[in-house]
């Protein structure tokens, strides 16, 4: 289950009125609320992820189509394919993101940045292979024949 789901019921639970109660003084004791710097709402406790995970946010699969995306685009300049390599890479952390490699169609497309010209292009696509296959038994099975192809194809 997502985590901020759960933290969204505990907020539900938290705020809510048992048998047509009304709310104490005490939450609504600031009608007028205030955002901390982390996007915290102080007065109620919601943060932004929890009301994307409520309203629907993009998925992690979709924003690992949306950084392969980039990563493709030449209108994409090397700085900001960086930060959507380092976001990926985050992503990928997951070990069911990385699970989701294959049925999205991303290994091949994240395999052949590993032959790009640019030399960070090249690393940042092995530190994302190499995540993705960390402790994870499957990710290999799916990234061996693709990489072993590579190899041959490069000699």
């Amino acid at each position: 289950m997502d985590p901020n789901m759960n933290n969204l019921l505990k907020w539900g639970i938290q705020n809510s009125t048992q048998n047509g109660e009304q709310p104490s003084d005490d939450t609504n004791a600031n009608a007028n609320t205030t955002t901390t710097a982390n996007g915290t709402d102080t007065s109620r406790g919601l943060t932004p992820q929890m009301l994307s995970a409520l309203f629907g946010g993009p998925s992690d699969a979709d924003l690992m189509k949306a950084a392969m995306e980039a990563l493709h685009s030449d209108e994409v300049d090397l700085e900001n394919k960086m930060i959507a390599f380092d976001n990926f890479e985050q992503l990928l952390e997951s070990i069911d993101n990385a699970n989701n490699l294959e049925p999205l169609g991303l290994w091949t497309p994240l395999v052949q940045l590993l032959q790009h010209e640019e030399a960070d292009m090249r690393r940042m696509a092995a530190w994302c292979v190499g995540t993705a296959v960390q402790n994870n038994e499957k990710a290999q099975d799916k990234v061996f024949p693709l990489a072993s192809m590579i190899v041959r194809l490069s000699s």
